[in-house]
């Protein structure tokens, strides 16, 4: 058995060896312009009319002089009578007896109106155009 393996270790370094052919691959990228787009924004103003109807609330104040004297648990508090937001205004007076007296009451009357309103207003819009140049 060692003469074989001897045998094999000569033929081992006597053959020779042969160099195989080998490839290599590069890789990249390179930029090729095949067309051009091109984008243009503009602007457009155009006058238009509108039309709307604004409502406007206006308030009435009336002083209403009552000078009634009022006991302290009976103070009148602010009431909604209508249309009417009734304010009571109290004062304290002192004599010998210390009482209330409603001096007066402020009355507000709410006044609903409508009005139709006309104004020239500028839009204004934007458009894009597209184009391309093929090269």
């Amino acid at each position: 058995m060692s003469n074989k393996s001897d045998t094999e270790k000569e033929l081992a370094t006597t053959k020779d060896t042969v160099s195989l052919a080998e490839e290599r691959v590069e890789l990249g990228t390179k930029k090729v312009i095949d067309r051009r787009v091109r984008i243009t924004r503009s602007t457009r103003a155009d006058q238009k009319l509108i039309e709307t109807e604004l409502t406007h609330e206006d308030a009435i104040i009336k002083r209403v002089l009552k000078n009634e004297a009022v006991k302290p648990e009976n103070i009148p508090q602010v009431r909604q009578e209508g249309d009417v937001t009734i304010i009571p205004v109290i004062e304290e007076r002192v004599e010998i007896v210390k009482y209330y007296v409603l001096t007066e009451e402020i009355h507000v009357i709410k006044n609903l109106r409508k009005e139709t309103h006309q104004e020239n207003i500028t839009l204004r819009s934007q458009e894009i155009n597209i184009s391309t140049e093929d090269e």
